[in-house]
């Protein structure tokens, strides 16, 4: 494989499906994924609030690298450069990309508002990736653009898991409307690419069902519940648990 090879991917057979999931790379890349996030975790957890804001910044930094890295490649192997092709190549259209470029901002830009959006929808799409990797793991070698989608995804689990475990969101109740909001606006955002913009297109998964459940009615209806079901889950636990201690401390003042 030449290095020309290796960054425009060309010349790189695809594996299949069967030979690659839960495969040596497979279990590597998810342990290397869990391991990161738990030692780094402990390591950073009595820190300062300097060092773990250091540690974000770090890397968000290697997310903002391979997402400019991968579209300048993407830019000078493409074929041609119109509108749509260009637009395809710049823009975030998955929901993993959207993610990663919210994440970077509200790391730069220390905004909670920001931080738990991306926290959850990250976790949601790299946790998704880790269990079941369409690309990165799926050619004969690693290119640039297989390194590219296992660095994100392993890195976006990464600062998600940090995110919380070094409590940098704050999931109160009474703002889950803000995530909703996000949420609601990325999807807006893929009826505009996929009806409007590129036609056909399908990159949030809004216009075919992901999953084949072949239901008698719309998918999209099952779809909803799920995110919604998934959102209340980050919202609910602190919520509950917060209303048991604050009951357990007055049960313990009015007996004292």
């Amino acid at each position: 494989m030449s290095f020309k090879d290796w960054w425009t991917n060309e010349n790189n057979p695809s594996l299949p499906k069967s030979s690659y999931m839960w495969g040596y790379r497979h279990i590597i890349m998810l342990c290397v994924a869990v391991v990161a996030a738990i030692i780094l975790s402990i390591l950073f957890f009595k820190r300062s609030q300097k060092a773990k804001d250091i540690l974000l910044k770090i890397l968000a930094s290697v997310l903002l690298f391979f997402e400019i890295a991968s579209r300048i490649v993407n830019l000078i192997i493409a074929n041609s450069y119109t509108f749509q092709s260009v637009f395809q190549i710049i823009m975030p259209l998955h929901i993993c990309s959207v993610a990663v470029w919210v994440l970077i901002i509200g790391v730069f830009a220390k905004n909670r508002f920001l931080l738990n959006f991306a926290c959850i929808v990250g976790l949601l799409a790299t946790v998704a990736f880790l269990l079941f990797p369409a690309v990165g793991i799926n050619k004969t070698y690693i290119s640039f653009t297989c390194l590219y989608s296992i660095t994100s995804h392993v890195t976006g689990f990464v600062v998600a898991i940090l995110l919380m475990t070094l409590k940098f969101v704050k999931f109160e109740f009474k703002k889950i409307w803000q995530v909703l909001l996000c949420f609601a606006a990325m999807f807006l955002w893929g009826v505009l690419v996929d009806w409007v913009i590129i036609p056909g297109a399908d990159y949030m998964y809004l216009r075919n069902d992901p999953l084949e459940l072949n239901l008698n009615f719309p998918y999209h209806i099952i779809y909803v519940v799920i995110i919604l079901a998934y959102i209340s889950l980050f919202y609910l636990i602190p919520f509950i648990v917060k209303k048991i201690k604050n009951s357990r401390q007055n049960s313990e003042s009015k007996t004292a």
